[in-house]
């Protein structure tokens, strides 16, 4: 019993690569009257090995991340000009821009989403340490509501994502407060 305890600890802490080739050794040296003593820690074995064999290492892999993002009404000398968490139907284009680090030689993805259904998806090729990037979307009258654009890394991870809502041109002038009234007799000097 305790050889089998050790045994599965020691191949629990090897590297995939080498727990592998090790794995199926070890359990051959193992006594036979042990392994039929002990069936419940075969099933854990066979369990551990299966795992191993679905496991897929990327070598040199970051999950990277978005150092900012910024819903913009336009990019000029790669930086975003605004910060949009609102944006109205006079906008009939929209960019999202991210800063990713570590993630040189991957590929990320900008996904628009409004209410909830996948409307574009930009794929970019990332080539240095810290590259920065930018997509765009058109947008009509008809697509007001709520939006999301996602940042989604090489393994298909969701790593940032950025909410915003485009309305009417009339709403958002609804929603500003008109300046006070001048009273009567009054009048406006500079």
């Amino acid at each position: 019993m305790k050889l089998r305890y050790g045994l599965l600890v020691t191949l629990c802490a090897m590297p995939l690569s080498v727990y592998a080739e090790q794995s199926a050794t070890a359990i051959n040296e193992i006594p036979e009257a042990a392994v039929q003593a002990s069936e419940p820690e075969i099933v854990t074995e066979q369990r551990i090995e299966q795992k191993a064999d679905n496991m897929v290492e990327q070598a040199g892999f970051s999950t990277g991340s978005v150092v900012r993002s910024a819903i913009t009404s336009s990019v000029e000398n790669r930086e975003p000009t605004d910060n949009l968490n609102v944006a109205n139907t006079e906008l009939n284009q929209l960019y999202f821009f991210t800063e990713l680090r570590d993630m040189s030689g991957q590929t990320a993805k900008h996904r628009w989403e409004h209410e909830g259904k996948l409307m574009a998806e930009v794929e970019f090729n990332v080539k240095g340490p810290r590259w920065r990037v930018w997509s765009s979307k058109s947008f009509v009258p008809d697509l007001i509501g709520d939006w999301k654009v996602s940042v989604i890394n090489g393994a298909g991870d969701v790593i940032s994502e950025k909410i915003f809502i485009y309305e009417t041109a009339a709403a958002k002038q609804a929603a500003e407060p008109e300046a006070p009234a001048m009273p009567t007799g009054f009048s406006e000097q500079h």
